[in-house]
């Protein structure tokens, strides 16, 4: 039996699709590098990023003038697809480190 995309199956949040252009911000003073976003959830994203090298921790803003930005922990990749989740202000100012990426996916 096929699952529609919107069935939450095992998963907590639900995601919206987006598919729209977003930023991804590798390092604080790196420049912005245009990616895909296709879908957004209350805890993470998933992204088009092709060929590009993602490192643990990078900034996503979902509007060119940044108003509307994330910090995000590398979760998974998938050939030209990366999910991630968003780090919370708590993790921040605690200084935690992200999750390990999947290697598995």
């Amino acid at each position: 039996m096929t699952r529609h995309r919107n069935d939450l199956g095992e998963r907590k949040h639900v995601r919206v699709e987006v598919q729209k252009s977003g930023f991804l911000i590798p390092a604080p003073d790196a420049p912005w590098i245009e990616c895909r976003v296709h879908d957004v959830s209350d805890t993470g994203v998933c992204l088009e990023v092709g060929a590009m090298a993602v490192p643990k921790m990078f900034g996503l803003s979902f509007t060119a003038g940044g108003e509307v930005m994330r910090v995000c922990a590398l979760i998974w990749r998938r050939g030209e697809l990366v999910g991630a989740r968003f780090v919370t202000a708590k993790e921040l100012r605690q200084g935690q480190a992200p999750n390990e990426p999947d290697p598995k996916p």
